[in-house]
């Protein structure tokens, strides 16, 4: 993204769009874009260090990352959705698309999500069986 704001001869440069309202609309692309991203990779990052957190503790499923995995289904579907629409934001056009991808990767997400409830469940249940 950052390569399309300066380096013109490489790849295709941004288009601003004069109409105010479509400009809003890139402004929101690429901001979303950019942020979107940062807070994907933190909330990937903090699963990750509960996971080793939790398993120093001998707690194999932390209950903590279920929530974060769920917060993560609403922020996949802002980046399915920005990425669907990020070619017509640096062209400069005003089309909105949303695609299949919008609506199954925050299900897969979910599904996910849920399968680690299972496996936390399980894990607590075995815990005191033992």
């Amino acid at each position: 993204m950052i390569s399309q704001f300066w380096l013109n001869n490489f790849v295709d440069p941004v288009v601003w769009n004069p109409e105010p309202r479509i400009h809003d609309w890139q402004v929101f692309i690429f901001v979303g874009r950019a942020v979107g991203i940062t807070l994907l990779y933190l909330m990937s990052c903090i699963f990750i260090i509960r996971i080793i957190q939790g398993l120093g503790i001998g707690e194999i499923f932390p209950r903590s990352s279920i929530a974060l995995i769920r917060w993560a289904a609403p922020l996949s579907f802002v980046l399915a959705f920005i990425r669907t629409n990020y070619n017509a934001a640096v062209q400069g056009e005003s089309v909105l698309q949303v695609d299949s991808n919008s609506i199954l990767i925050p299900l897969i997400v979910l599904l996910f999500a849920g399968l680690y409830k299972m496996a936390y469940l399980a894990a607590k249940d075995s815990k005191l069986a033992i």
